[in-house]
């Protein structure tokens, strides 16, 4: 499809979302979608095999460091070992953990032949996120080795696996020469914004974190709407659902997030329109419990249950507990996103983001911001 301008797109109350369906491997891929990121440890729950149209994502480090898991994998192909039917599955190539881990040597032909053997639907290119304390020099080598990387992906990915670019840079100047310099290797239909996770990280609450990945995300998506508005813009490690119905608007098409299951680790469950709340007193990493006198949810997990048995589960210790927690999660998740599917349709996402956000004590701001950033385009 010709690119439309910014005015044209704009029309729909859906911000720079547009509904999409992708061929891939020869499934059908309907965004806007969120992948359910999966690290391979015991016990983590598979909710694509309770919950419809669960796309996945993993890591190609998860599996490089695990030798009888990688023998598996090349064996016998991701889907197979995942149990997976018609769900997408990406490979992230890990390059974030092993930067963060000082280990930068890794071969991206080794990257490219997992991807290639485990026969996965989206192949990531091997990329480094730019580290706010790396030298100019450093930077200036991790991304013309990027910019190898994606050509030997370019080159050696099979022609039924789609390749992902990932783009990253310190500023917005930065990020589109290191776009036009990728789009020159070849026509890729999936592109990715890079450096999301290290910004997630900092210390801050500040609103300012959420604002400088906004930003990247609407330079990218113009770019590309160019070009071709079917193009696919996957943001990595969003975070929170809530979150990524901003990314959303803003022109994401796809997103991905781990915290389903780290939050279900911490006795953390997520509700829509508020966040992750405690279940237990054992964890720090939230300081507001569960208001079980309030709590809805018509999850697998919760459904047709008394408040105090769902709470009982909840609270559960062990892998029990857990797995209970990380489905909940992951089914808030995936409703959270099917709610934008259908408003999205309905030239209502911007109205669904309100309803949602609009009085959230945190994302009431990053929404506020978002709205003057599209009216900006206008």
């Amino acid at each position: 499809m010709e690119g439309k301008s910014m005015n044209q797109i704009l029309k729909k109350d859906n911000g720079l979302a547009l509904e999409k369906e992708t061929k891939v491997h020869s499934k059908v891929f309907k965004t806007p979608s969120l992948m359910l990121t999966y690290s391979f440890r015991k016990n983590n729950p598979r909710p694509w095999l309770h919950l419809p149209n669960c796309s996945v994502m993993t890591n190609a480090y998860d599996i490089l460091k695990n030798g009888r898991l990688e023998k598996r994998i090349r064996k016998k192909g991701i889907h197979k070992e995942l149990n997976l039917k018609k769900e997408i599955c990406a490979m992230d190539s890990g390059g974030f953990q092993f930067i963060s881990r000082e280990d930068v040597e890794i071969n991206p032909r080794e990257v490219i032949q997992l991807q290639n053997e485990a026969n996965v639907d989206i192949a990531v290119c091997l990329d480094y996120p730019l580290l706010g304390d790396f030298s100019k020099n450093q930077v200036q080598q991790l991304k013309k080795q990027m910019i190898k990387n994606v050509e030997l992906s370019n080159d050696f990915i099979k022609d039924d696996i789609e390749v992902m670019p990932v783009l990253h840079g310190q500023n917005p100047d930065d990020i589109i020469k290191f776009y036009r310099k990728i789009s020159e290797i070849a026509d890729f239909k999936f592109w990715g914004v890079g450096g999301i996770v290290p910004q997630m990280k900092q210390s801050s609450t500040s609103h300012k974190r959420y604002f400088t990945i906004l930003d990247r995300i609407l330079l990218v998506r113009k770019e590309l709407n160019k070009i071709d508005e079917d193009k696919i813009l996957h943001a990595f490690g969003v975070g929170s659902p809530l979150a990524g119905l901003l990314f959303l608007l803003c022109g994401a098409d796809t997103i991905e997030s781990i915290s389903w299951i780290m939050n279900a680790k911490y006795f953390l469950v997520y509700q829509d329109k508020i966040g992750a709340r405690k279940v237990s007193k054992q964890t720090t990493m939230c300081t507001t419990s569960v208001r079980w006198e309030n709590y809805q949810c018509s999850c697998p997990i919760c459904a047709n249950q008394p408040r105090d048995k769902i709470e009982q589960k909840m609270k559960k210790r062990g892998s029990p507990g857990f797995k209970n927690r990380a489905l909940h999660n992951a089914y808030v998740y995936q409703e959270i996103i099917e709610e934008a599917r259908i408003a999205l349709r309905e030239n209502r996402l911007i109205e669904l983001c309100k309803e949602k956000l609009g009085e959230h004590r945190f994302f009431k701001g990053i929404l506020k911001y978002t709205l003057k950033k599209l009216n900006e385009l206008k």
